[in-house]
């Protein structure tokens, strides 16, 4: 019994490294000055995959001391627990369970926050064209305000932007921008990415936003 817990565990910690593994930064680095071995630390989730290989042997342990598990070798039985635990963390991937549990972490886990809020500190880099925030106001089609991680206000250009992840502007939108400064509180964005994951709050259809947009010129004019 506590080795299948083990492996679920593992597998847990497979499903959420699967998870920030796939919406990783990874065309981040053309973007920053910092160096491979910083960029690597900020990608790579090596808080889940250590907790998976301590998962994994824990689940070692607890076999070989079952009836059978003297006859099985010790690289045999670690290969098949993280073999066990990856293809469980496939299926718990796919139910959406990572995101959640990766914002529950955050919301309530003190260490955890504090160690994504230490990765997330790139984005507070908007000289070297890297910005962050929530959208608090939609101006016009052409510009949006954000409230940044540092609670500064910025007016973001948003005519040329390519929204990635099928974003579009919304309120209470979280996002990162790619970029560059154009003054103080100005910005003109390149691109536009998903804070976080598949799912953000408050994302709209291009078309909806269009529709808005239109009504809103149309209360200017009447």
């Amino acid at each position: 019994m506590v080795f299948f817990l083990s492996i679920l565990l593992g597998s847990v910690s497979s499903a959420i490294a699967l998870f920030q593994l796939r919406y990783a930064e990874w065309d981040l680095y053309q973007h920053i000055s910092h160096s491979l071995i910083e960029f690597i630390l900020l990608v790579i989730p090596f808080f889940w995959l250590i907790f998976l290989l301590e998962f994994t042997v824990f689940a070692y342990y607890c076999f070989r001391r079952t009836e059978q598990g003297y006859r099985y070798g010790a690289i045999r039985i670690i290969l098949s627990g993280i073999v066990l635990s990856i293809v469980g963390g496939g299926f718990l991937y796919a139910t959406g369970l990572p995101e959640r549990m990766e914002t529950v972490f955050q919301d309530n886990v003190l260490f955890y926050r504090q160690w994504q809020e230490r990765k997330q500190r790139v984005w507070m880099s908007s000289r070297q064209g890297l910005l962050a925030g929530k959208i608090t106001e939609i101006i016009s089609a052409q510009k949006i305000r954000i409230k940044g991680l540092k609670r500064n206000v910025w007016v973001i250009d948003i005519g040329d932007t390519i929204w990635r992840g099928q974003l579009s502007p919304d309120e209470d939108l979280k996002i990162k921008i790619l970029g560059q400064m154009k003054g103080k509180g100005q910005f003109i964005a390149n691109e536009i990415w998903p804070w976080q994951g598949r799912k953000s709050p408050g994302r709209m259809h291009h078309s909806r936003f269009r529709e808005r947009m239109k009504k809103n010129r149309r209360n200017v004019t009447h």
